[in-house]
C-alpha cells in the first residue's frame, strides 16, 4: 500500500521513488506475480501456482501521476488506485482527467476511497451512507461507473 512518491516533507505516507523501485525489482526477483485486478475471475480459477503481489495506491495525490505512474505505465505493473472524490482536482491531488486516462489502462483498477476521506468509523450511519452515496454520484456521473473494490 502506498500513498505519495517523492514528497519528503510526509514521511509517514510517503516513498522515495528509488525505494519503490527496489519494492519492485525484489518482487521480481522473488519470481512473485503482479495481480490484476481485471483479471480477477481469470486468476481466482486457476491453479494457485505462484504467489502474488497487489499494488495499492491511495488517495490519488499528484504525486503518484507524476512519478509513480509513469514507471508502472511502462512498466504495465497492475495496481489499484483508490480515490476519494472530493478532493479530487484541489492543488496536491489528481484532476478527474489524469484518474480517466490512468483508468483506460487494462492494468488499472480504480477503488472507492469514499468521499470525504473521513474516519468513517465514527460517522454516524445516516453520515456515513450520505459519504458513500456522494462518492457513487460522482464516480458515476465522472467515470461512467461506480468502482466495485473500495478501500
Amino acid at each position: 500500500m502506498y500513498h505519495r512518491f517523492n514528497e519528503n516533507k510526509y514521511p509517514s505516507t510517503n516513498i522515495r521513488m528509488d525505494i519503490f523501485k527496489e519494492h519492485i525489482e525484489l518482487i521480481s526477483k522473488e519470481n512473485l506475480e503482479f495481480y490484476n485486478l481485471n483479471k480477477f475471475d481469470e486468476n481466482f480459477s486457476m491453479p494457485k501456482k505462484n504467489k502474488k503481489i497487489l499494488i495499492t495506491v491511495d488517495d490519488a495525490f499528484l504525486s503518484f501521476y507524476e512519478n509513480a505512474w509513469p514507471f508502472l505505465k511502462k512498466k504495465q505493473i497492475p495496481f489499484i488506485l483508490f480515490v476519494s472524490t472530493e478532493p479530487v482536482g484541489k492543488r496536491g491531488y489528481m484532476t478527474w482527467e489524469q484518474i480517466i486516462e490512468i483508468a483506460k489502462e487494462d492494468f488499472v483498477t480504480i477503488g472507492n476511497h469514499s468521499h470525504s476521506h473521513e474516519y468513517l468509523i465514527n460517522f454516524s450511519q445516516k453520515d456515513f451512507e450520505k459519504d458513500i452515496e456522494k462518492s457513487i454520484k460522482i464516480f458515476n456521473e465522472k467515470l461512467g461507473y461506480n468502482p466495485i473494490f473500495f478501500s
